[in-house]
């Protein structure tokens, strides 16, 4: 059994980008004392790549928040051995290596490598089984523009990831979301996961700041995510321009987010010219959170055509903001977001569905009604998603892993 503060050693993974699964990694260290836990990290011997997320440890290490080690440095015991990435084969074996020893509790966000399942609701597999990956790597890399041959690795590595995880006699998985639950079904895997009641969480004080005024509505739209095919960043422009062809009028869609592959803004760049619709974006790229808000408020909807989501920070972000939300019917939003006022789905890959929603929603007194019930549920799911819930869903987790090695 762990006693009342859980002591728990963390191998950090070679972390190379700064992405939301990283981000809730850290807000677990911060909010740490919610949940009586007491994180020891153990970092690469060479650093962690990324500098953000290196500097990020060391200034949680700074408040007291984590004692930050390497392995081999007199490995002490913990109750409680946690890997928070579904890449989790280096990790493991360095932590293994190292002297680790214990229970191990590994979260993925997402499947490694491919992310979700629902690309194959594109070509109408709503429910994939494990040989439905054989599609996989062709929808992909016809969806994204990618090699076929890195598609088919990518899927490959994944399945062998999923599967080769029973091995681990002393290994349990949280399903951060219950689409990660699902897919890890889908993928054959029958071993018992742990999805929390509470995922993810959002920062209260600036959505309610962002709430205060009423500030007129500037776009039709707004796009908010990296700048990369999975997140429908390739089909937003063919989005946009059925949105100005069924509207017969010109359309002004903000454009917020990152990019990390020139090729893929090139390639963004070439179907804008294509289809005609460069006066209809305005690219802001990457913004501050308090000007991302103020967009997303000015904003009649929020534009989402995303291909991989496990719970959506952004959806969250605009409901709370009371935006609407048009989006894809990925696993995401079916399974989290579906019974909540202002989400509006269409069939994933279809972009003139989702045109034809955000005109319907602008119809008669309609997106007023629909952007005044969004905003009517913002207190509950401010109460909802906190990282203190966060933290103690867990512990929880935690603690059945105490128990199945006490047992």
């Amino acid at each position: 059994m762990c006693a009342d503060e859980i002591d728990v050693g963390m191998v950090v993974p070679n972390y190379d980008v700064f992405s939301g699964g990283v981000e809730r990694t850290l807000k677990l260290l911060e909010y740490s004392d919610a949940g009586a836990i007491r994180y020891t990290a153990y970092l690469p011997r060479a650093g962690v790549p990324n500098r953000e997320v290196g500097d990020a440890f060391k200034t949680l290490a700074g408040e007291g928040k984590v004692v930050l080690r390497e392995l081999g440095d007199g490995v002490g015991r913990h109750d409680v051995i946690a890997v928070p990435t579904e890449y989790w084969w280096q990790a493991w074996k360095r932590g293994r290596a190292g002297g680790l020893r214990g229970p191990y509790c590994f979260d993925f966000h997402q499947l490694p490598y491919i992310g979700t399942l629902d690309i194959l609701k594109s070509v109408g597999i709503e429910h994939p089984a494990l040989h439905d990956l054989v599609r996989f790597p062709f929808v992909q890399a016809r969806r994204y523009a990618d090699g076929v041959f890195l598609s088919m690795f990518q899927t490959a590595a994944c399945v062998a990831t999923v599967r080769s995880f029973p091995r681990l006699r002393d290994g349990r998985i949280m399903a951060v979301t219950p689409v990660v639950a699902k897919n890890l079904d889908s993928l054959g895997y029958r071993r018992p996961v742990f999805v929390p009641e509470c995922p993810n969480a959002i920062a209260r004080p600036p959505i309610e700041e962002s709430l205060a005024g009423d500030p007129p509505l500037e776009f039709d739209g707004v796009y908010v995510g990296r700048f990369h095919p999975h997140k429908g960043f390739l089909d937003l422009p063919h989005v946009v321009a059925e949105m100005k062809r069924i509207q017969n009028r010109e359309v002004n869609v903000a454009v917020c987010g990152s990019s990390h592959f020139p090729r893929h803004r090139s390639r963004f760049d070439r179907l804008v010219r294509a289809l005609g619709i460069e006066r209809n974006l305005t690219v802001l790229g990457r913004v501050s959170r308090s000007e991302l808000y103020r967009t997303i408020r000015r904003s009649k909807m929020l534009l989402y055509p995303s291909y991989v989501d496990g719970f959506s920070l952004t959806v969250l972000e605009s409901l709370c903001l009371g935006v609407p939300v048009v989006a894809y019917n990925i696993d995401a939003l079916e399974l989290i977001w579906s019974r909540r006022d202002g989400v509006f789905r269409g069939p994933v890959g279809d972009t003139r569905a989702l045109a034809e929603l955000a005109a319907a929603i602008q119809a008669g007194d309609r997106l007023e009604e629909t952007r005044r019930a969004a905003r009517a549920q913002s207190r509950e799911l401010l109460e909802k998603y906190t990282w203190e819930n966060v933290v103690r869903d867990e512990r929880t987790f935690y603690e059945g892993a105490c128990e199945g090695a006490a047992g």
